[in-house]
């Protein structure tokens, strides 16, 4: 027996995924999606990335837990999305969070999210790659 798919779930994801990717590469920004487990060091990991590489590039990030100011402590431009208990940021969150950053400011863009391995390897949010932390 076939049975027909109709619509894939996420056909409207992956439109505005592949506007957000257009929206990146025109302003030339790398984006990079950390994913992990909850509590595998993505925060730590990003403010030490983020000290060492603020000499070479301009950088910022979409934060999805109450880290936006350690982020924001490095000097970096920081937003905090609240997911309201979701359990992964998806194109529309990542969208909305753009009009609080100035772009012609950024050369990279992390969008850390939410601390779960399922969810968000599932949805594109625009990145150029997703970055999986593991803890051991």
């Amino acid at each position: 027996m076939e049975i027909p798919v109709i619509r894939n779930v996420l056909e409207a994801n992956e439109k505005l995924s592949a506007r957000l990717k257009e929206h990146f590469a025109r302003h030339g920004i790398l984006t990079l999606n950390l994913i992990s487990s909850p509590g595998a060091g993505k925060t730590s990991l990003l403010e030490r990335t983020l000290a060492d590489l603020s000499p070479e590039f301009r950088m910022a990030v979409i934060e999805t837990d109450n880290d936006a100011q350690r982020v924001a402590a490095t000097g970096a431009q920081a937003v905090q999305i609240n997911t309201e208990g979701g359990c992964h940021l998806d194109s529309n969150l990542v969208m909305e969070a753009l009009g609080a950053l100035d772009l012609s400011e950024i050369d990279i863009l992390f969008i850390e999210n939410v601390g779960n391995l399922v969810c968000p390897v599932e949805f594109d949010c625009g990145e150029d790659a997703k970055i999986a932390l593991l803890s051991l």
